[in-house]
């Protein structure tokens, strides 16, 4: 993420609250404001599978991050390790 964004994880996310995501990102370029949410990563993986399955996988990681888009920016990667190759997507802020 940081040679994407210029972000990089700074905590894990809150379990059970309903976010949908895994990390809190903040910036790496101020470090006085390092530690401000500036954005969310939800990651997923898959062993090996196509494109059809990598970008079914996205669109299911987008719906499950929708519920926090009023929050702050969000990122949702999805890394498919057989070939290796991986889809980053901004999400769509509401």
């Amino acid at each position: 993420m940081p040679y994407l964004t210029n972000l990089t994880i700074i905590e894990r996310s809150v379990k059970g609250k309903g976010f949908g995501f895994d990390f809190w990102l903040g910036s790496i370029d101020d470090s006085g404001i390092l530690f401000q949410r500036k954005a969310r990563l939800e990651v997923s993986g898959i062993r090996k599978g196509s494109e059809p399955l990598i970008q079914s996988r996205v669109n299911m990681k987008l719906k499950q991050i929708s519920p926090s888009n009023t929050v702050a920016p969000g990122y949702v990667a999805v890394v498919e390790f057989g070939t290796p190759k991986a889809r980053i997507v901004e999400t769509c802020r509401t």
